[in-house]
């Protein structure tokens, strides 16, 4: 059975969560040359390459299965040191630093909720990735987080689903953009060309609503807003259409500060929690403090265990 060095395997996490060496020796307070020296006698001791170098750094798979060790590792040594300081009756535990990857939509509209509960009656300090829904789920294939708000619906190998509900996404624009755009209104003719807002070159919310609509779908003139605050703030100003949550849009159009393309017509987005399936006792605390917040903000959808 092989025995690992845990400062090595701690070394390893810090460059895939830092995504560069030099970086990670910042985090840890050692130098550099230390964090190459451990990974180095860490791979020798393996057999294999634990790390791609590059920018930024990747792990291997191998690679993955330690970082998601250490990850549970320290988990479980914050739970023994509350349970211990609860035997011994010492006052005061360090706060449980819990790395999971979100999408940025939730993280404007619904998680802050999450993140407030969450700290208040779990003791948790979070360490956010955010990302589209639908790539999330990366971040736990790679061991960078212990649980991630994702749109994917097939679990990914090891770890438990929960379904969360869903998000609605409704095409919006400025009264001035409506008008000058769809003034006889909105069809595939009056799309063709027009301005319209994407998160990435990731993001196809904007062809899912087309199809919805019309069966197909149309060449726009795309603008990245990789930026919830800047994508909206975008709409309103009248740079472009876009896909905005509808929690988010309806208070905009009520003030006549938005206009909906075509009321009738959206986008749901189910959205799921994935953790672990060895996960620990507050990780479960958790998905179930995050299956709660997420019932009182999102459309219900089918509730599914995985």
């Amino acid at each position: 059975m092989l025995k690992f060095d845990y400062d090595a395997i701690v070394a390893l996490a810090a460059v895939v969560r830092e995504g560069r060496f030099d970086l990670a020796a910042q985090s840890l307070n050692v130098t550099q040359s230390a964090v190459s020296q451990r990974i180095k006698q860490l791979e020798d001791r393996v057999g294999s390459v634990l790390i791609v170098r590059g920018r930024p750094c990747v792990p291997t798979e191998a690679g993955v299965q330690l970082c998601r060790y250490v990850e549970q590792v320290e988990l479980l040594q914050y739970e023994l040191n509350a349970r211990m300081n609860a035997l011994s009756g010492t006052a005061g535990n360090a706060a449980a630093r819990i790395r999971i990857s979100v999408n940025n939509d939730s993280l404007a509209t619904w998680f802050p909720n999450v993140i407030k509960r969450a700290k208040n009656e779990l003791g948790i300090r979070f360490d956010i990735f955010p990302d589209d829904q639908e790539h999330t789920e990366n971040r736990l294939k790679t061991g960078e987080a212990l649980a991630v708000v994702t749109a994917m619906e097939t679990p990914v190998q090891g770890c438990r689903r929960v379904s969360l509900g869903a998000m609605d996404y409704i095409a919006v624009a400025s009264p001035e953009f409506f008008d000058a755009n769809f003034s006889d209104g909105v069809s595939l003719e009056s799309l063709k060309g027009s301005a319209c807002l994407a998160f990435d070159r990731k993001d196809t919310i904007q062809d899912q609503w087309m199809m919805n609509c019309f069966g197909e779908t149309v060449e726009v003139s795309t603008h990245m807003m990789p930026s919830y605050e800047g994508y909206v703030a975008c709409c309103l100003n009248g740079t472009a259409w876009g896909l905005v949550p509808s929690v988010a849009a309806q208070p905009h159009i009520e003030q006549g500060e938005l206009i909906e393309l075509s009321p009738k017509n959206f986008v749901r987005v189910s959205l799921h929690w994935q953790t672990s399936t060895q996960s620990s006792e507050i990780l479960r605390r958790l998905g179930d403090l995050v299956l709660e917040v997420a019932k009182a903000h999102l459309s219900p959808d089918m509730y599914r265990v995985d």
